[in-house]
C-alpha cells in the first residue's frame, strides 16, 4: 500500500518501518507483556494484510536491540471498523456517560468526524490497550521521542488528529507526558479480564455468588437440553465462511456493517499467521454451526477475539451460547491447558462482571493537530 511517510523526518534515534515484515521482530516482541498480544509482530502482520490503511512502526534501540516501540495507523473516514475511530467511539463513550465524553463531543460542533477524521492511531489498530512498548531499559526521554514522532507522522499524513485510542488507566507515566503535551482524555471503555483458577471450573463456579451458580447450571442444562455440543476446533478443519456468517449477525445487532466477505480475510490471515495458537471453541446443532469464540494464545493467556452466533436457533431452543462458549467450556479448556488468565477486551463490562471478571479503565487522549 502506498503511504506517506517516505520522507518524514522524526526524531534523532527514532527508527521506521512501512513494513511489519520489516521490523527486528524477535527483539519487537520481546517487548511484548502478557496483554500485549495485539503488539506482537504475528498480529501486525494480519492487521496490516486486512485492515486497508498505511502502518508504520517507530522503535528506539540502545546496543542495537530496541528498547520502545510503537505501532501507528493511519485511518480516514471510510475505514469500517467501528471502534478502532475515535469520532464513533466519543460518541458511543457519550452515550454510556463515560467521563469527559459528552464534553469532548459538545465541542465537536455539528461533524465530529470532521474534526477528528482522519486520524493517526498511536498503539496499535485494536480495541483496548493501544500502548507504547517499553522495557526495563526504557526512559521517559524514549517515550516523549516516540510520542513526537507519531505526532510527525500524523501531520505528514494529513491526519486532525493523533490518538491513543484505549490506554489503560495502569499506564500512568504515557497517560502523565500526554497530559503535559495538550492532549485531551475521555473514557473509552473497560477492558475485562479472568483469572482462572488452579482447580479450573470447580474453583470458578466457588467464585460466584450462591444465585449465580445456579442460574448457571440452569444456562448449561438449557445448552444440553437444546442438543447443541460444544468442543475446540482446529482453524485448519473449521468452517470460516461459516464463522464470517455468524460474526456478521452478532456486529449487525450493534449497527455495524460488515459483512462476510469482509470479515473473512481476516480469519484465514489469523489461520495462517497464529497456526496452533489460533482456535474456535464451536457450538454445533443439528448439522450446522450454531455460534463459535475465536481464542488466540499468547504465552500461558487466552484472548478472546471474535464470536458470533445463530441468533434464530438461539430464538428458537432458548440455548445460551454465549456464556457457555466464552465462559463456562472455556474456563474448562483454559484450566487443562494450564492458562492463567483469560482477555475478553472492552463492551459488556456489567455481564463480565457477572461471570467474575475486572475491569480496567481506558482512556482515549487526543491531540488536534
Amino acid at each position: 500500500m502506498q503511504t506517506p511517510w517516505e520522507q518524514v523526518s522524526l526524531p534523532v534515534g527514532v527508527h521506521v518501518a512501512l513494513r511489519a515484515a520489516d521490523l527486528p521482530r524477535s527483539a519487537w516482541d520481546g517487548l511484548a507483556g502478557p496483554s500485549d498480544i495485539f503488539l506482537t509482530c504475528r498480529w501486525l502482520d494480519v492487521v496490516e494484510s486486512t485492515a486497508g490503511v498505511p502502518m508504520a512502526y517507530l522503535w528506539i534501540e540502545r546496543a542495537g536491540r530496541p528498547v520502545a516501540a510503537l505501532a501507528t495507523a493511519l485511518a480516514t473516514d471510510s475505514v469500517p471498523w467501528a471502534l478502532g475511530r475515535p469520532d464513533v467511539v466519543v460518541r458511543n463513550s457519550a452515550a454510556a456517560g463515560l467521563a469527559g465524553a459528552a464534553d469532548l463531543l459538545a465541542g465537536l460542533g455539528d461533524d465530529p468526524t470532521k474534526r477528528l477524521m482522519p486520524t493517526l492511531l498511536a498503539g496499535g489498530r485494536q480495541v483496548g490497550g493501544t500502548r507504547i512498548l517499553t522495557g526495563s531499559e526504557t526512559t521517559t526521554a524514549d517515550l516523549e521521542s516516540l510520542i513526537t514522532a507519531a505526532e510527525a507522522l500524523g501531520r505528514e499524513g494529513g491526519a486532525a488528529t493523533v490518538c491513543f485510542l484505549y490506554l489503560d488507566e495502569r499506564e500512568r507515566t504515557l497517560t502523565r507526558l500526554l497530559g503535559e503535551r495538550g492532549y485531551t482524555r475521555f473514557t473509552s471503555g473497560h477492558y475485562s479480564t479472568l483469572s482462572v483458577p488452579q482447580d479450573g471450573y470447580a474453583g470458578y463456579l466457588a467464585s460466584l455468588p450462591r444465585k449465580r451458580r445456579v442460574s448457571i447450571g440452569a444456562e448449561r442444562r438449557r445448552v444440553h437440553e437444546a442438543g447443541a455440543k460444544v468442543a475446540v476446533e482446529s482453524l485448519d478443519d473449521g468452517d470460516l465462511p461459516r464463522l464470517a456468517e455468524l460474526e456478521s449477525a452478532l456486529l449487525a445487532k450493534y449497527d455495524i456493517d460488515l459483512r462476510p466477505d469482509q470479515l473473512l480475510p481476516l480469519l484465514h490471515q489469523v489461520r495462517d499467521c497464529f497456526g496452533d495458537d489460533a482456535f474456535a471453541m464451536v457450538a454445533r446443532a443439528e448439522g450446522e454451526v450454531r455460534g463459535f469464540a475465536l481464542i488466540l494464545r499468547h504465552g500461558d493467556n487466552w484472548y478472546a477475539r471474535q464470536t458470533g452466533y445463530d441468533y434464530a436457533y438461539q430464538r428458537r431452543t432458548g440455548a445460551p451460547l454465549y456464556f457457555e462458549l466464552l465462559y463456562y467450556r472455556l474456563v474448562e479448556e483454559a484450566a487443562s491447558a494450564g492458562v492463567r488468565t483469560i482477555y475478553y477486551g472492552l463492551g459488556s463490562a456489567d455481564t463480565k462482571r457477572s461471570r467474575g471478571c475486572v475491569a480496567t479503565e481506558q482512556h482515549a487522549h487526543l491531540l488536534f493537530l
